[in-house]
């Protein structure tokens, strides 16, 4: 035991133990220096097995005081002491010393506020990032050194440049940082404290004026912004709102006159005033609907299937089922001349959307090309409304003299899941097809020639896209904490620099 806890030890205070690996105590693996191991075991048994006597032995020495620097007889030596070797600090530590240097409040999950990363008992708390297990804290499931790892790859690193631990200790706004640039008025100094709390020594002159280029270049960042801002809504806005007001041409849906409606079920299919089908009568476990009607379009790319609420369904509908659901399994269509149903060819459809959709039933399950009850496009929970799915053709249908639209809608899952009420329309507009344009008011203006719309149309249009671009948006927020605190820029001046020093070697490794 006392050989055992002495290499352990010394490895965790050097880097290496005596015996390498630390837990491989054998024969076989003989220590680098018995005759230390051997000394400092008998000193160890001899004062009582006094862990305190034992660290500060080996901290009192020369071989622990010596320096990272090598010379060319010792630059590649890892076994035998001749200089220090660097080693990232532990997961916890570096979690701890992180929130320690830069005064931010600890949160680990289920614990108190600032209950230290160290003194986890338990091996399962984690942090949402992952930061703990990231940086080589050890599931626990052995007994076996080897389960923390203290090497540094490049997910951590990516994960200190911008991962959400470091940014949120940094910017923690009662943090030491914002506490010292809130009251010390000098850059400098705040640099020496951020310097002191963060590697516990004053910086160089080279380092202050280095230091002071990165509260310089936050203020020129603010004034930036602003500049940026203006310069976005004097040359940019105006062409990127022509680009979508082009972009933003209404889908025009034409309701089709199905005038064969069949039901294999049994059920009888209705047509109403407002183009829609409703169904009634026979309520199978599965059903197969056809519809057809004639239509005079050409280049027709889209289809449009509505299912719609209605009093004489349960719950409203759109579905039969008792609770107003249904499942279309699949959709298909075929197109063949108005004159000659022979020549009847069946049309791909792509490009799925819907206006609402069940959790793993999507209506691209509508065009899978599997018609059985496992797959389809369902709507639970939101029975007693009305929804939308789109469809684009993969080539454009119909032409002269008339085309016949023929749709069968395979609801096959069985529970009488098939559909109350709907309707079906076309389009000849442009893919891609958009399932929702802009609001009503926006769409009326949209329809209207630019060249003919009034100031205050063009002005409520000019409103209407502000509020949805994005890059304007950026832009504005940027602008708009550089208004409301002038002296900003020395906060984030602040925050580079403690990034920086939080990045740097001096403080992620302990020698």
């Amino acid at each position: 035991f006392a050989k055992s806890y002495v290499n352990r030890i010394w490895g965790y205070l050097l880097g290496v133990g005596i015996i390498e690996p630390l837990d491989d105590i054998r024969a076989g693996n003989p220590p680098t220096n018995p005759e230390l191991l051997d000394r400092l075991t008998q000193d160890f048994i001899e004062g009582g097995f006094d862990v305190q006597s034992l660290f500060r032995t080996i901290c009192k020495s020369r071989v622990y005081q010596h320096s990272l620097e090598t010379n060319e007889w010792n630059q590649d030596d890892e076994i035998n002491y001749s200089h220090a070797i660097a080693r990232r600090l532990p997961a916890e530590t570096l979690y701890d010393a992180v929130h320690r240097a830069t005064g931010s409040q600890m949160h680990l999950p289920g614990l108190p506020a600032n209950y230290r990363a160290s003194q986890l008992l338990d091996s399962g708390v984690q942090l949402e990032d992952g930061f703990l297990a990231l940086f080589g804290k050890p599931p626990r499931e052995s007994a076996c050194e080897c389960e923390r790892s203290t090497g540094v790859m490049l997910g951590q690193a990516l994960n200190l440049v911008n991962g959400p631990t470091f940014a949120e200790a940094i910017a923690d706004p009662k943090n030491r940082i914002a506490q010292l640039v809130g009251s010390q008025q000098d850059d400098a100094k705040v640099i020496e404290e951020i310097f002191m709390a963060v590697l516990c020594r004053e910086p160089s002159a080279e380092e202050v004026a280095a230091a002071l280029d990165a509260f310089k270049a936050a203020q020129e960042d603010q004034k930036r912004h602003a500049d940026e801002l203006a310069a976005y809504e004097r040359e940019r806005l105006p062409v990127k709102q022509a680009e979508w007001e082009k972009s933003q041409a209404p889908v025009i849906w034409q309701p089709l006159d199905l005038t064969t409606l069949a039901s294999a079920g049994g059920a009888t299919l209705t047509r109403q005033d407002d183009g829609s089908i409703l169904v009634a009568g026979e309520n199978p476990a599965t059903d197969k609907y056809t519809l057809a009607g004639q239509t005079d379009l050409a280049g027709i790319t889209g289809i449009r299937l509505e299912v719609l609420p209605d009093d004489s369904l349960p719950a409203k509908g759109p579905g039969r089922a008792g609770n107003g659901n249904f499942v279309l399994n699949e959709i298909a269509l075929t197109a063949a001349p108005a004159a000659d149903a022979a020549q009847a060819k069946p049309v791909a459809l792509k490009n799925a959307q819907s206006s609402f959709a069940q959790e793993g039933l999507p209506a691209a399950k509508a065009i899978d090309g599997d018609p059985t009850g496992a797959s389809g496009w369902a709507i639970s929970p939101k029975f007693g409304e009305a929804h939308v799915a789109l469809f684009e053709t993969a080539e454009t249908v119909g032409g002269e003299p008339g085309t016949t639209l023929t749709f069968t809608l395979e609801q096959q899952f069985g529970s009488q899941h098939t559909i109350g009420r709907l309707r079906i329309s076309v389009t000849t507009s442009p893919a891609p097809l958009k399932l929702e344009g802009p609001p009503a008011p926006i769409a009326a203006i949209l329809a209207v020639a630019a060249d003919e719309r009034t100031p205050e149309q063009q002005a409520e249009l000019a409103r209407h896209y502000r509020t949805i671009d994005a890059e304007l948006a950026r832009l504005t927020a940027l602008a708009g904490e550089a208004a409301s605190s002038p002296d900003g820029y020395r906060l984030v001046g602040a925050q580079d620099v403690a990034w920086a020093l939080l990045n740097s070697p001096a403080f992620l490794f302990n020698r």
